[in-house]
């Protein structure tokens, strides 16, 4: 419970450090309110707004979310015009952003609904205490990012959709734990000496192919990054050691047999791996790749992709301008 719970405080953490930087991480009672669902079964969809009006809060709803943060908007100036470059950093942030306020909410609300047991009494108030700050945080770095926006002249990002892949709540903060990773990879380390730097392709990828409903943002196309054809990484339990992994992804009429697979990690140069066993099933292509996890000490969360050529490749954004298919997430037990 320790583990997962200074998982969730170093999502927050890694959010907030990059470009708001308030906020405390204890205490808390209770939440912002829910969104709703949509659908049946146990894959319903979360949609916004919640029930104090986020993302659209009023002045007063506003100052509740700041004390349930433990801090405030930057309450400086904000820049009245901003470079496309960097208007397209703070749109993924902001789309990031709100994707984890959804799933932060949705998972106060199977703790309190007594869907997922997290304990009982203090223990669980404990837990539901951490969550709402971390939260309330969000909620603030969504609006921050979309202030900026506003006060430029530009487009705020809307939310979508969302649906998460989680059955239980160690599984829930698993999967935050992967989103800090790949989303929030360039600001903060906290598995490795340096970090698996991502792409901002492949962030926007990775949300768009795992939480995102399809068809239900209504204005993601204001954000000029490319969405990648899913990569499957389709061996399970994979250990630190070398050893041949097995991928798939739908062809979709991408050439079967020419192709690269190339694993990022930390800080290195991008590993290019040639693929072997390659089948092609129903538009589905499956092959193999070497895994050289000695030579280069793939701890933490590598990255995968299939890539046009072979490269070489500088880095993670030389990677994302070739790719076709990714990223693949590899989880090293």
């Amino acid at each position: 419970m320790l583990s997962t719970l200074a998982v969730a405080g170093l999502l927050g953490l890694a959010a907030a450090a990059p470009q708001y930087g308030s906020g405390g991480y204890g205490g808390g009672h209770g939440g912002h309110g829910s969104g709703s669902g949509s659908g049946s079964g146990a894959q319903q969809s979360f949609r916004f707004p919640l029930s104090n009006g986020f993302p659209n809060l009023s002045p007063d709803a506003l100052k509740a979310v700041e004390q349930q943060a433990h801090g405030t908007l930057p309450n400086g100036p904000l820049p009245s015009s901003i470079q496309d470059a960097t208007a397209a950093t703070f749109q993924l942030i902001a789309f990031n952003e709100l994707f984890e306020v959804a799933f932060f909410t949705s998972l106060i609300n199977t703790i309190t609904s007594s869907v997922y047991d997290v304990g009982h009494g203090a223990a669980q108030q404990i837990v539901l205490n951490a969550l709402t700050a971390v939260q309330a945080q969000e909620e603030l770095h969504a609006t921050g990012a979309n202030g900026i926006f506003k006060a430029a002249g530009r487009t705020r990002v809307q939310p979508c959709e969302y649906v998460f892949p989680s059955s239980n709540f160690d599984d829930a903060i698993a999967f935050a734990s992967t989103f800090t990773d790949v989303v929030l990879a360039k600001w903060f380390p906290p598995q490795l000496p340096f970090l698996t730097r991502s792409a901002g392709p492949f962030a926007f990828s990775a949300l768009n192919q795992m939480v995102i409903v399809p068809g239900s943002c209504p204005n993601s196309n204001v954000i000029p990054l490319p969405i990648f054809g899913a990569l499957s990484v389709d061996t399970q339990n994979i250990q630190a050691k070398d050893q041949n992994l097995s991928f798939s992804f739908k062809a979709n009429g991408t050439a079967s047999h020419d192709f690269s697979l190339v694993y990022i990690n930390q800080q290195n140069l991008p590993v290019v791996e040639q693929p072997k066993n390659i089948k092609v099933s129903g538009g589905k292509v499956s092959f193999q790749a070497d895994f050289p996890f000695s030579a280069n000490l793939m701890n933490g969360l590598p990255i995968s992709a299939v890539t046009k050529s072979a490269g070489p490749f500088t880095d993670a954004d030389a990677v994302a301008a070739d790719t076709l298919f990714g990223p693949g997430l590899i989880e090293i037990n």
